[in-house]
């Protein structure tokens, strides 16, 4: 499926990510492989804190408009 041309310096969740595509947005928006963010988040959740990381992520699953 083709997505209509967007700005690309613009941060968007994706819909084909795994959960809610925050992982997967911030890896097409940075270039970086999207198993980078997934390995970062998951040592966030178990170093600061489930609560807070999956409040965050939640946060930006509502902010960031869908691609």
């Amino acid at each position: 499926m083709d997505y209509p041309r967007q700005d690309p310096r613009k941060l968007y969740r994706e819909r084909n990510g795994i959960f809610l595509g925050v992982c997967q947005g911030l890896a097409t928006w940075t270039g970086l492989p999207v198993l980078a963010f997934r390995i970062l988040a998951t040592i966030l959740i178990f170093t600061v804190g489930f609560f807070q990381i999956g409040a965050i992520y939640l946060l930006a699953a509502l902010l960031l408009p869908p691609r």
